[in-house]
């Protein structure tokens, strides 16, 4: 992550765990293959379906030269009963070429680009690290949308400092861009994290189900 290598900072999202935020992922150290095995072994347990959405999302996952990236894709193509690829990344991580291969995806399978973005308010951003703007958000969604990928944002309500009148901003903002799903996240606190220490010193206060719902 371009927060973690000293590209756009080292501290990383004050809401992102150590493991990027994909705990009930498979295990990383393990090749694409086999960590689809543990995770779709754990799906099955619960849905009866051998059909499936290689998703990628711990991390930044166009964070890397478009070889590499085009491996991974692949591999979790070939996996069984795969028939779709969501691909989580940042805004900030789009080259010219990743684009690129990213509309090649497109062109040959079901295929779901989600952006981070959390906030429309550049304020609220800079305060939990992200380390990009919403222009570059916007940007991002354009580009994609212009080469025939099926873009989306994730977003979180409940940040600290944002009222509701900001998240009904980001709301309305994000109803003006040719967004093909929504993510709506709240916001919790999880073990290892700089917004664990902000909400065991008294900082903010998390919303209630009531107010969230």
């Amino acid at each position: 992550c371009p927060t973690l290598d000293g590209t756009r900072g080292r501290a990383g999202c004050s809401f992102c765990s150590p493991a990027g935020s994909g705990e009930f992922g498979g295990d990383p150290s393990l090749d694409i293959s086999a960590q689809f095995a543990q995770v779709a072994a754990r799906m099955g347990s619960k849905w009866d379906t051998g059909l499936h959405i290689a998703y990628f999302q711990a991390r930044t996952n166009t964070y890397a030269r478009v070889d590499p990236l085009r491996r991974l894709y692949e591999q979790a193509l070939a996996c069984p009963g795969v028939v779709g690829l969501a691909i989580s990344t940042r805004p900030d991580c789009l080259p010219d070429d990743v684009c690129a291969l990213l509309a090649e995806f497109a062109q040959r399978t079901y295929l779901t680009v989600e952006l981070g973005l959390q906030t429309v308010h550049d304020e609220t951003a800079r305060a939990i690290g992200r380390g990009h703007t919403f222009a570059e958000f916007e940007q991002g969604v354009q580009r994609l949308h212009a080469l025939g990928v099926s873009v989306g944002a994730h977003i979180i309500d409940g940040l600290p400092g944002e009222t509701h009148a900001m998240m009904l901003q980001t709301a309305r903002t994000l109803a003006t861009l040719p967004l093909h799903f929504l993510k709506i996240h709240l916001l919790y606190v999880a073990q290892g994290t700089r917004l664990a220490a902000q909400w065991r010193a008294g900082a903010f206060e998390t919303l209630t189900l009531e107010q969230y719902v």
